[in-house]
């Protein structure tokens, strides 16, 4: 586990990434066992809307919640709602929602930047509804039987490596966000919303080449500050 040292250096909201992270993990293996999302949902709903609580004054550099950060709390609402769409209404109803969530991913970015409403509470809240968002679209995929449970393993990486940045202790505040490592996370969460579309043929391979790409990305990016580390 990470040293007292490394804890009491980091800001609170980097120590609320650490426990989302060990909560999510426990609560994703609680999911697995009982094949529901509904573990995950409640963990991860509850942890994010902790970190708004907490950083309350902190949304903005004016201190209001502003417009990105609306719009990243809609999108935390789809996501928290996507396991609740009724099964009747068949793979559209998923994808639908999923599609709007991946494109308001964009907006909130471009307001943010726009109206220069960027804060570190709204880097966070963004980047964990996106890890969020991956998570529970690998556990609805599972939990229907579409793909195989090994894909919830991509859905945690972003929780895994949070863990390993605390452990390795390199010289770097946090992780950056490189325009690739945007791509390929694009990829994987549309390679996902296919997974519900009755083609396994396709869908399935698909998924495995968007699983590569992700597990390099993160590998590539783990090797990097092992490095740092030692360097």
């Amino acid at each position: 586990m990470p040293s007292s040292r490394t804890l009491r250096s980091a800001t609170p909201i980097e120590r609320w990434s650490l426990l989302n992270a060990l909560g999510v993990l426990a609560a994703t293996a609680v999911s697995l066992v009982v094949d529901a999302t509904l573990p995950v949902i409640v963990t991860g709903g509850a942890a994010l809307l902790l970190l708004v609580a907490q950083s309350r004054h902190k949304w903005t550099p004016d201190g209001g919640f502003g417009r990105a950060n609306t719009v990243t709390a809609v999108r935390l609402a789809m996501v928290l709602a996507l396991p609740l769409l009724p099964a009747s209404l068949g793979p559209a109803a998923p994808i639908g929602v999923g599609l709007v969530i991946l494109i308001a991913d964009g907006i909130d970015g471009w307001l943010a930047r726009h109206y220069e409403l960027s804060s570190e509470f709204g880097e966070f809240f963004d980047k964990e509804t996106d890890a969020f968002f991956l998570l529970v679209l690998c556990l609805m995929t599972t939990t229907s039987g579409l793909l195989s449970p090994w894909v919830v393993g991509l859905g945690l990486l972003r929780y895994l490596f949070v863990v390993a940045l605390f452990l390795l202790q390199p010289h770097v505040g946090k992780e950056y966000r490189s325009s690739w490592a945007r791509i390929i996370y694009v990829g994987v969460v549309l390679a996902m919303l296919a997974a519900f579309l009755p083609y396994p043929a396709v869908t399935q391979p698909l998924v495995g080449l968007a699983a590569t790409a992700l597990l390099y990305s993160f590998g590539r990016y783990t090797w990097w500050l092992w490095s740092v580390r030692h360097t």
